[in-house]
């Protein structure tokens, strides 16, 4: 949230620079053309938030093609309007009616209505690809998900040799400073493995319980909100993973 913020202040802050140069290069005083920005940009952010917040999802993008063309219309007649007004007042109250200091014909409907349509489109082509984008990697994701949620073994480095274990029969990871111990119904393999590489690698219904335990909830016997039983042995739960794992095991509980 705080990136995208500073993300979009970023974005309006050029694009409220590029206003002010396009109007100061043809006028006397870069002030002037910063004041005049300035007043035209409450009608740019509103006038653009409105074509791409309400108009686009709730008519464009619904079919609703007539309602979009109709309150378009609407939009461009009342923001062109604000857009003269400000112009008279920066002409009339800032530059005290002087030609010599604002270019007229760099106020005029015209330029005014490209230049503001232009950030319009600006942003709903950005916002699209960003949208675009997002389902990019939300499909790529799911993807992930569910290759990881349909293999059988894992593939883990120890002794120097490359060990396939058996998700059916993997019971518990426990992170012991510099190694991992990997526990099976009859064995235990020590690897060099990162607990954290491992549970990315493990489907969904091996949870993390504790920073040093990683379990695999379908062999969990029983437990409670500060420890589970699984393989005879008991197993703490950290604070950080209770609510999660807790949620997790009480849904795999058989409904009455």
């Amino acid at each position: 949230m705080k990136k995208s913020l500073i993300i979009q202040v970023f974005y309006w802050s050029s694009v409220l620079l590029v206003f002010t140069l396009i109007f100061g290069f043809s006028w006397q005083s870069s002030l002037l053309a910063f004041y005049f920005s300035a007043l035209l940009f409450p009608i740019l952010i509103i006038t653009t938030y409105f074509f791409n917040s309400f108009l686009v999802p709730k008519y464009l993008l619904s079919g609703r093609y007539k309602k979009f063309a109709l309150y378009f219309f609407y939009m461009l007649v009342v923001s062109l309007y604000c857009e003269m007004l400000v112009s008279l007042f920066s002409f009339v109250i800032i530059a005290g009616m002087d030609k010599a200091v604002v270019n007229l014909e760099g106020i005029s409907i015209f330029t005014l209505g490209i230049s503001l349509y232009l950030v319009v489109f600006l942003t709903a082509f950005i916002r699209l690809v960003i949208r675009f984008q997002k389902k990019e990697e939300l499909v790529a994701s799911l993807e992930s998900d569910k290759t990881k949620n349909q293999q059988e073994n894992l593939l883990v480095r120890a002794q120097r040799k490359n060990h396939l274990i058996p998700l059916d029969e993997l019971f518990y990871i426990e992170s012991l400073n510099d190694y991992v111990k990997i526990v099976t119904a009859d064995s235990e393999l020590i690897t060099r493995e990162k607990i954290t590489s491992l549970n990315n690698k493990l489907p969904d219904r091996f949870i993390r319980i504790h920073r040093s335990f990683l379990v695999n909830s379908e062999k969990v016997t029983s437990f409670t909100a500060t420890e589970i039983s699984i393989l005879n042995t008991t197993l703490p739960t950290s604070r950080t993973y209770k609510k999660q794992a807790v949620e997790i095991l009480e849904s795999l509980q058989p409904k009455s």
